[in-house]
């Protein structure tokens, strides 16, 4: 009876309005959120994808002071449940090249890193991280970098330029003429082998080098920032954490890459849930469409519902029919909203409709999880249905209190 009612033919000509805009509402809330949400969790996707370009999976970092015993690499990199182990120097230096320093941070990395972390798919200028050229060993300079020290993007030859660190225990004064004099500083000149980009905070803040060098001009010989290491296939995230812990002494300490970025992703899911809760009340608000359907409709049934009681229908019977069609009033724009909403997120991520012009992903990131639809399609229904039930019951217990019974 409450699909005759949804279906049949209206004589009132605003019922059937309401019940459309009704509908279509909660159709486009619905599609909102499942697009929305989704475009979360590309960005959030993207975030990742980026932060591991610059290292691992996984990190043992010193939890007091700012280096450690590089031979911890070769302890880690012979357990079964780790494939690869290579140390990482973390060192903010000078580069020069013919005008102003410019201060960067300079990461010297152990042989195999950058296929470990995936910046060699970074590259916008150079074949591969080769790790010396002409005897010297490479620098690979971000692409903001190269900027502001006004390296042509593309030489025939490898740019030369001069990095520079303060000696151990070295007092500097004198600024920029102390910089060009070199005194208390170690000074290496490399090779410009390539560039790469990542996001334009770290292009504007990284290069990389080998290992060996970046020991050498930090005179920081057998030291590392911290050890980078990835798992061997099939190894739990439990047994990795147990089998590298149990080697560790107290001063070490043993990060995921997640741990490292906790406040990025943080920050984020609260961003997410926050735009969930301002549309989950849009919601809300749209069920409202649904109480004035079902308010007019009541109306001009009024004599249907007299008939019912006569034939001996209960109140419960008869409140059952109308909250079974503000059920399906809700069901139907759900339903819409759903397949719209999933419709334009995986068109989003298969021919990225929307897209970015200049930067550095062609169009926005989106993707759909499974879990975000149910929670939707949930939270739509639950409000639908609850205030179909609520507002029926009010109307009916109306018209017993009125003598309609």
């Amino acid at each position: 009876m409450a699909r005759r009612y949804l279906l049949a033919r209206k004589s009132h000509r605003m019922v059937h309005l309401i019940s459309g805009i009704s509908t279509v509402v909660i159709a486009a809330v619905t599609a909102a959120m499942i697009a929305i949400l989704s475009a979360f969790n590309g960005i959030e996707g993207l975030v990742d994808e980026l932060f591991s370009s610059i290292d691992t999976p996984w990190a043992v970092v010193p939890l007091e002071g700012t280096t450690m015993d590089a031979a911890w690499a070769d302890s880690i990199a012979v357990l079964d449940e780790v494939a690869w182990a290579g140390g990482v120097l973390e060192q903010d230096v000078v580069v020069m090249n013919q005008g102003e320093p410019v201060v960067a941070t300079l990461l010297g990395v152990a042989p195999g890193w950058a296929e470990q972390s995936t910046v060699d798919r970074m590259l916008v200028d150079g074949v591969d991280f080769a790790t010396d050229t002409a005897g010297y060993p490479c620098l690979w300079m971000g692409w903001g970098v190269r900027s502001v020290l006004r390296l042509p993007p593309r030489p025939d030859v490898p740019s030369m330029v001069t990095l520079a660190a303060p000696k151990k225990g070295a007092r500097l004064g004198g600024g920029v003429s102390a910089l060009r004099t070199g005194r208390g500083l170690n000074r290496l000149t490399l090779p410009v082998c390539g560039f790469f980009s990542i996001n334009a905070d770290f292009d504007a803040r990284y290069m990389i080098a080998p290992l060996p060098a970046a020991q050498e001009l930090t005179d920081r010989t057998g030291r590392v920032s911290r050890i980078e290491w990835m798992a061997a296939p099939g190894a739990s995230e439990s047994n990795l954490r147990q089998a590298v812990g149990a080697l560790l002494p107290e001063n070490l300490h043993l990060r995921s890459r997640r741990e490292k970025n906790a406040l990025i992703h943080a920050t984020h899911r609260a961003e997410k849930w926050i735009t969930f809760a301002i549309l989950a009340f849009i919601v809300v608000v749209a069920g409202f469409n649904i109480l004035a359907s079902l308010t007019l409709l009541l109306i001009e049934k009024k004599r249907d519902i007299e008939t019912l009681w006569a034939l001996g229908m209960t109140a419960l019977d008869i409140r059952k029919i109308f909250s079974w069609q503000g059920a399906m009033i809700n069901a139907v724009g759900a339903g819409i909203g759903l397949l719209l909403g999933v419709g334009l997120v995986l068109l989003q991520a298969r021919y990225g409709m929307v897209r970015f012009e200049g930067a550095m992903v062609p169009a926005y990131p989106v993707e759909l999880r499974a879990m975000d639809v149910v929670l939707v399609a949930g939270l739509v229904m639950s409000v639908g249905i609850g205030f179909s039930i609520g507002m029926v019951q009010y109307l009916v217990r109306r018209f017993e209190l009125d003598g309609t019974a």
